[in-house]
C-alpha cells in the first residue's frame, strides 16, 4: 500500500412620495503526534491584499487525495480520494453559481492518488491511483461525459500506477510519468484512439513529483520521493528525456508553478516524508538553472495547494509538517517575497485548490483536525474599484443605455442621445429620436437596431415609438402602440417580438394594466391580454422557461406585492408567489442559478427606502427573503458580474441623499459585501456591463442630472498580455448549431499545482454565452478546443437575440464577441410517437430548435378555434425534438390537435 505519510431615480421617487397618483487502509503519524497538532499562523498578519475565504455547502463526502476537475461549464469535477470508509468510487460537481454540490455517476473502479486530466474533445480523463482490493495498484483508466454525466471505461495503461504525473500536451495528448510501482516508465493517452503507447523512460524513477508544461511545449519534472533533487525534461518532439539543473533542495510534496515570466516557482515539500520545507526556488528554462534568489515561505509546508491567480501572485494554502496548519501565503514574482494573507477557516493537507472562471480558488476537502474533510473554501482576491471616464455631452437622467453589437453603448433620453467608445471612454453626440424626450423603454432588437416606446415627449406621455439604426445613426418613426405609458417595461420575448407592460398614463392618471407586442417583422403593434393588476415602475425579466416575470411596481394606490408571469405561447398573465414586501422603483436580477434577485425599492410605510431583498425561484413560483443590503436604496442599479455577483450602485435613499455607495450580492453565499465607492453620488442612472468586463455607469441625479460617468472593475488585476484574445466568432448563429470561437492564448499560463493529485488544471477555455438584456448566462460544453480555437457542442435552450461571448482562461476573461442567435423560423409540423401514458397521450414532433408552439385540442372539428381547449406549454427535450402531453385523452373519445406558433 502507499507509504505517503498522513497527519490524521431620486426626484421621480421624491415626487412619488408626495403624490403617489404621478407616478482501505492508512499509514499515519502516531496518534501522540496528532495531540501536539498546533494551529500555525494564527498570529495576526497584514493581509496583502483583500482577499477573503468565504464557506460554501460541503460535499457529501469528506474525503483526500482526491480529485478536482474544472468542467467546461465552470463547475468542479471531484472524484474519489480516501474516505472515512476508505477509498471511494463516489464522485460529485460543485456549481460555483448556487455554492451546492450533486452527485454525480460514481467512478467505475474506486481510486485514490490518481489524476484527472481535461481533454480537447470535452471529456475528463481520469487514470491509474490505488485502488481498495488487489492488486491494488491501477492500470484502469477511465472517461467521464459532462453532456451526459456517466463514465466509460477506455483503454488501460500500460502499467499499474498511483502518485504520477498527467500532463496535457500542446498537441493534445496526454503524458502520464512515474508514479510508484512503475520504475521510470512514462506513456501516452491519444483521446483519438483511446490507446495508450510508451514513450521515453525518464531517467530517475520517481512518484510524488511534480511534471510542470513549459512555454515551449516541453514538460519539467522536479523531484519525488526518493530521488533526491534531480529534475529532468521532456521533449514531445522525441519523446525523450534529459537531465536538466539540479534542485537545491531534494523534495516531494511540493508545488511548482508556472508564472507568467515563463520561470517555474517550486514550494515547500518535505525531503524525507516528515519534516516539512520553507525554501522555495526558482527554475528558469532559459539557463536550465534553479536559483534560491527568491524568498522562503513563512511557514514550512508539505501536501500543500499553490494556485496562479489572475494578478500574477501565486495563493499557497494549507499542507503540514507535525502540524496541520490553515495558514496561506501568497507570492510576488516581482519582488522575490512571500506574505501571509487571511487563514483558511479549517485547516487542511492532502486538498485540492481549483481556480474558478471568475478569478476565485474553490479549496476542496483533504485531511483536517476532525479527519477526512467535506468542507470547501473559497478565496476571492477581487478588490473592486471605480475610475472616471470621458465626461458625456450633457446630463442625463431616467434614460436609457444599450450595449450595441459593435461594442459601443448608445445612452437615450433625459437630455440627448450619444454613443460611448469603450476603447477610449469618448462619447460622440449622435441624433435623437424624434418621438419622446425621455422615460421610454430602449431595446435591442435581433435586427441590430433599437426600439424605443413610449415616454415624455414636449405633450406630455406618448403612445409613439422609434427605431435607432446605428449602422446610420438616424432615428425612423414606427407606428404608436396601441396606449400612451412611460414607467413601462420592454421585453424581447424568445420568438423575436417585444413585450411592453403597464406603465403610467398621465391623461388616466393611472397605473395601467395592458400590454402589447411589438412585431419587428411586421412593424406593428398588437394587444396581448392585459395584466391582472395595474402597475408602474415594475419590473420584467424574462425567465430561462420563456416566460416573463413581472414584480411589484406601483398600483393604484400603493407599492405592489403582486408578481406575475406572462405566457407568450398563450398570451395570458397568472398570478405567482407575492412579494414578502411590496415596493416600486426596485431592481429585478436574474442569476445565472436561474432565480431572480429582487431588492430595494420603496416601500408603502415610512422610512418607504427599502433595504430588504428576496429571491423568486421559477420552479417553486415562491420568493424568499434573503440577507438585506447593507444600505436602503431606490432607483438605482444591478447589474450581474462577469464573476457571477450582482453589483447594485448609486440610488436614491430619501428626499434629498443620492448614494455613493455600492456592493455586492454572492449568490453562492447569499452575502452582501461593501465594495467601493462610486466617485459621484448618483441616482436614476443606467449601468451597462462592457465587453471588456467593466461597468459603465453614466448619468443620473444628484440634485440635478449629472454628465458625468465612471467605469466599475472587479479588480482581479491581471494584464492584457495575459489574457485570451478572440479573433473570430461566428455570428450569426442559428440554435442547434455549433458556436465556434478562434483566437489566441486559449491554453493559459499554468496548469495548477504541479500534475498531480493535487493538480486542478484551469488553463483550458471556457466560453460562455451571455443575452445582452435578461443576462441569462451559460457555459458551453465543447467538442473541441486547442490553443487557439474552441467548437462547443450544439447551443440550444438559450434565448434568442443578442449575446456577448467570453472566453475564460485561468480566472481571466477575453474581450467578449457580440454574437446574434437567429430567431428560429418554424416549419410546417406533423405529429409523431404518439405514446398511452397513465394519464392521458403524449406527442412528438421535429421542428426548429428553439421555436415556440403552443396546442390547442378538440373532440369537434366543426367548433371555431376560439372554442378549442388549450393545452399546456410544448416542451424542447432535445434540439428540435419537441413533446406535449393531453392529460384528458382517452381510448373511447376522438380528439384533435392543432400546433400553433404564437
Amino acid at each position: 500500500m502507499s507509504n505517503k505519510v498522513h497527519i490524521s431615480g431620486s426626484e421621480l421617487v421624491r415626487r412619488q412620495r408626495t403624490n403617489p397618483m404621478k407616478s482501505g487502509t492508512d499509514d499515519f503519524i502516531p496518534h501522540t503526534l496528532l495531540l501536539t497538532v498546533l494551529m500555525l499562523g494564527m498570529a495576526f498578519v497584514q493581509p496583502v491584499q483583500a482577499g477573503v475565504w468565504t464557506t460554501n455547502s460541503p460535499m457529501a463526502t469528506g474525503r483526500r487525495d482526491h480529485t478536482a476537475t474544472l468542467l467546461p461549464t465552470g463547475q468542479v469535477l471531484v472524484t474519489g480520494g480516501y474516505a472515512s470508509s476508505g477509498i471511494t468510487n463516489g464522485a460529485e460537481i460543485f456549481d460555483p453559481a448556487t455554492g451546492k454540490w450533486t452527485a454525480t455517476s460514481p467512478l467505475k473502479t474506486a481510486r485514490e492518488l490518481h489524476t484527472a486530466t481535461w481533454l480537447p474533445n470535452g471529456k475528463v480523463l481520469v487514470a491509474g491511483g490505488e485502488g481498495r482490493s488487489s492488486p491494488y495498484y491501477l492500470s484502469s483508466a477511465e472517461l467521464y461525459d459532462p453532456a451526459t454525466g456517466t463514465w466509460t471505461n477506455t483503454g488501460a495503461l500500460g502499467h499499474a500506477r498511483y502518485g504520477h504525473t498527467a500532463t496535457l500536451l500542446p498537441g493534445g495528448k496526454v503524458l502520464v510519468a512515474g508514479g510508484d510501482t512503475t520504475g521510470n516508465s512514462s506513456e501516452l493517452y491519444d483521446p483519438a484512439t483511446g490507446t495508450w503507447a510508451p514513450t521515453g523512460p525518464l531517467n530517475t524513477a520517481r512518484y510524488n513529483h511534480t511534471a510542470t508544461l513549459l512555454p515551449d511545449g516541453k514538460v519539467l519534472v522536479a523531484g519525488g520521493d526518493a530521488v533526491g533533487n534531480s529534475s529532468e525534461l521532456y521533449d514531445p518532439a522525441t519523446g525523450t528525456w534529459t537531465a536538466t539543473g539540479s534542485l537545491n533542495a531534494g523534495r516531494f510534496g511540493h508545488t511548482a508553478t508556472l508564472l507568467p515570466n515563463g520561470q517555474v516557482l517550486v514550494a515547500g515539500g518535505t525531503p524525507d516524508g516528515r519534516n516539512a520545507l520553507s525554501s522555495s526556488e526558482l527554475y528558469n528554462p532559459a539557463t536550465t538553472a534553479w536559483t534560491t534568489t527568491t524568498g522562503p515561505l513563512n511557514v514550512a509546508r508539505q501536501y500543500h495547494s499553490a494556485t496562479l491567480l489572475p494578478g500574477g501572485q501565486v495563493l499557497v494554502a494549507g499542507g503540514l509538517d507535525n502540524n496541520i496548519t490553515n495558514s496561506v501565503e501568497l507570492y510576488d514574482p516581482a519582488a522575490g517575497t512571500w506574505t501571509k494573507t487571511n487563514s483558511l477557516n479549517s485547516g487542511r493537507s492532502d486538498h485540492t485548490a481549483t481556480l474558478l472562471p471568475n478569478g476565485q480558488v474553490l479549496v476542496t476537502g483533504g485531511f483536517g483536525l476532525t479527519g477526512y474533510l467535506a468542507g470547501v473554501e473559497q478565496y476571492d482576491p477581487a478588490t473592486g474599484t471605480w475610475t472616471a471616464t470621458g465626461m458625456m455631452n450633457t446630463g442625463h437622467e431616467f434614460h436609457t443605455a444599450v450595449l450595441l453589437p459593435n461594442a459601443q453603448v448608445l445612452v437615450s433620453g433625459g437630455g440627448g442621445t450619444e454613443l460611448y467608445n469603450m476603447s477610449d471612454g469618448t462619447w460622440t453626440a449622435t441624433n435623437s429620436p424624434a418621438s419622446a424626450i425621455d422615460q421610454y423603454t430602449a431595446t435591442l432588437l435581433p435586427s441590430g437596431k433599437v426600439l424605443i416606446a413610449g415616454g415624455l415627449d414636449s405633450n406630455g406621455v406618448t403612445p409613439s415609438a422609434g427605431l435607432y439604426d446605428p449602422t446610420s445613426g438616424t432615428w425612423q418613426k414606427i407606428d404608436s402602440m396601441k396606449n400612451a405609458r412611460r414607467f413601462h417595461t420592454a421585453t424581447l420575448l424568445a420568438n423575436g417580438k417585444v413585450l411592453v407592460a403597464g406603465g403610467y398614463d398621465d391623461g388616466a392618471q393611472m397605473s395601467i394594466a395592458n400590454a402589447e407586442l411589438f412585431d419587428p417583422i411586421t412593424g406593428k403593434w398588437q394587444t396581448t391580454g392585459a395584466m391582472t393588476t395595474n402597475r408602474s415602475s415594475h419590473t420584467a425579466t424574462l425567465l430561462p422557461n420563456g416566460k416573463v416575470l413581472v414584480a411589484g411596481g406601483y398600483g393604484i394606490n400603493s407599492d405592489l406585492p403582486n408578481v406575475e408571469l406572462y405566457n407568450p405561447v398563450t398570451g395570458t398573465w397568472t398570478a405567482t408567489g407575492v412579494l414578502t414586501t411590496g415596493r416600486d422603483h426596485h431592481s429585478a436580477t436574474l442569476l445565472p442559478n436561474g432565480k431572480v434577485l429582487v431588492a430595494g425599492g420603496t416601500g408603502n410605510t415610512p422610512p418607504f427606502y427599502l433595504a430588504n431583498a428576496e429571491l423568486y425561484d421559477p420552479a417553486t413560483e415562491k420568493w424568499t427573503n434573503i440577507n438585506a443590503m447593507n444600505m436602503t436604496r431606490s432607483t438605482h442599479t444591478a447589474t450581474l458580474l462577469s464573476n457571477g455577483k450582482v453589483l447594485v450602485a448609486g440610488g436614491n435613499t430619501g428626499y434629498t441623499f443620492d448614494l455613493s455607495s455600492a456592493e455586492t450580492y454572492d449568490p453562492a453565499t447569499g452575502k452582501w459585501k461593501i465594495t467601493g465607492s462610486l466617485n459621484v453620488a448618483r441616482s436614476g442612472h443606467t449601468a451597462t456591463l462592457l465587453s471588456n468586463g467593466r461597468v459603465l455607469v453614466a448619468g443620473g441625479s444628484y440634485g440635478s442630472s449629472v454628465s458625468s460617468a465612471e467605469l466599475y472593475d472587479v479588480g482581479l488585476g491581471y494584464t492584457n498580455s495575459w489574457q485570451p484574445q478572440l479573433a473570430a466568432v461566428a455570428s450569426p448563429i442559428n440554435l442547434g448549431g455549433s458556436l465556434v470561437v478562434t483566437g489566441s492564448q486559449f491554453r493559459g499560463v499554468s496548469g495548477g499545482s504541479g500534475g498531480n493529485y493535487e493538480d486542478s488544471s484551469a488553463d483550458g477555455p471556457l466560453v460562455q454565452l451571455r443575452r445582452l438584456d435578461n443576462e441569462q448566462t451559460v457555459f458551453l460544453l465543447t467538442t473541441n478546443w486547442s490553443t487557439n480555437s474552441f467548437t462547443s457542442s450544439p447551443v440550444w435552450n438559450f434565448p434568442p437575440g443578442y449575446a456577448l461571448t467570453t472566453v475564460f482562461v485561468n480566472g481571466i476573461q477575453s474581450t467578449s464577441s457580440v454574437v446574434n442567435i437567429s430567431v428560429p423560423v418554424p416549419v410546417a409540423t406533423t405529429l409523431t410517437g404518439a405514446a398511452k401514458l397513465t394519464n392521458g397521450f403524449r406527442f412528438a414532433f421535429a421542428n426548429s430548435v428553439g421555436a415556440l408552439f403552443g396546442v390547442l385540442t378538440t373532440t369537434n372539428l366543426v367548433l371555431p378555434l376560439s372554442n378549442w381547449t388549450a393545452l399546456g406549454g410544448v416542451v424542447e427535450v432535445a434540439p428540435g425534438q419537441f413533446q406535449f402531453t393531453d392529460p384528458q385523452a382517452t381510448n373511447g373519445v376522438q380528439r384533435f390537435y392543432r400546433v400553433f406558433v404564437p
